[in-house]
């Protein structure tokens, strides 16, 4: 099956997020865009994981349903240089068993903990859950992956399951990176706030054999994402600031 999925956003408990973002509007506008997978976002805050359950149902291997809507469970980790990490997390039990295990001071007060750990060892962290991880819109020149190192590599160690492109960069551009021909590429819409015009400004288009956690992480692993659907990436504030790096 083909299904419309955008991995990326924020609950009302993230900075500069609006307080509309609750599980009911996200669902609801979401069917407006002919969405069918949502990243939860936020999935290492307390808070956001009692509303996650409350405000769901539990659909088998780490898919929570509203409204014909289903939710994967993820979260942006803010590590070290401030680099975001994109996190799919299996299930809630390990959301939760990670959130208390992260070395972060401000987990429990906003959506996206931040910690001091670099890439490498968030990596080995989350992969020993289970857990998906790759950069977060990697071009951005602020907080994204190529802004301190010229190599993905060099901030992970070792192979990241995806790489987010971001509002300002697309799959033509990242095609030009030589050291990214083997990773699938993420597009998603980081939305603040549940209106259509943010929810799935940015999405992709995933064969998955069903809605599971576990269908998931085998079609990005097989790069079974057949298309990417964004914006326009030189309409986008960051595009003509692109990491220099990130042309080699």
């Amino acid at each position: 099956m083909l299904i419309n999925s955008d991995l990326h956003l924020h609950s009302c408990f993230s900075m500069a997020t609006s307080k509309d973002m609750l599980i009911k509007n996200i669902a609801s506008k979401s069917k407006l865009k002919g969405l069918d997978l949502l990243g939860t976002g936020d999935a290492l805050h307390p808070g956001w994981l009692n509303i996650i359950e409350e405000s769901t149902s539990a659909s088998g291997d780490g898919i929570y349903s509203r409204e014909d809507i289903d939710f994967v469970l993820t979260t942006e980790i803010e590590g070290k240089n401030k680099i975001h990490h994109l996190i799919i997390i299996p299930n809630i039990e390990i959301a939760r068993e990670l959130s208390d295990k992260l070395p972060s001071n401000n987990k429990t007060k906003d959506g996206r903990p931040r910690t001091k750990l670099d890439g490498a060892e968030i990596f080995d962290l989350v992969k020993e859950y289970d857990c998906m991880i790759g950069p977060a819109h990697a071009f951005t020149p602020w907080t994204g992956m190529y802004k301190s190192y010229d190599k993905i590599y060099d901030c992970y160690d070792n192979k990241v399951d995806f790489v987010e492109l971001g509002l300002s960069a697309d799959t033509f551009m990242a095609d030009t990176v030589s050291e990214l021909k083997d990773f699938p590429f993420l597009s998603n819409s980081d939305a603040h706030s549940p209106w259509p015009h943010r929810l799935g400004r940015e999405f992709n288009q995933i064969e998955l054999q069903d809605i599971s956690y576990s269908s998931l992480k085998n079609a990005i692993n097989k790069k079974k994402i057949k298309v990417n659907y964004g914006l326009v990436p030189n309409l986008g504030k960051y595009h003509m600031t692109a990491v220099p790096n990130a042309s080699k």
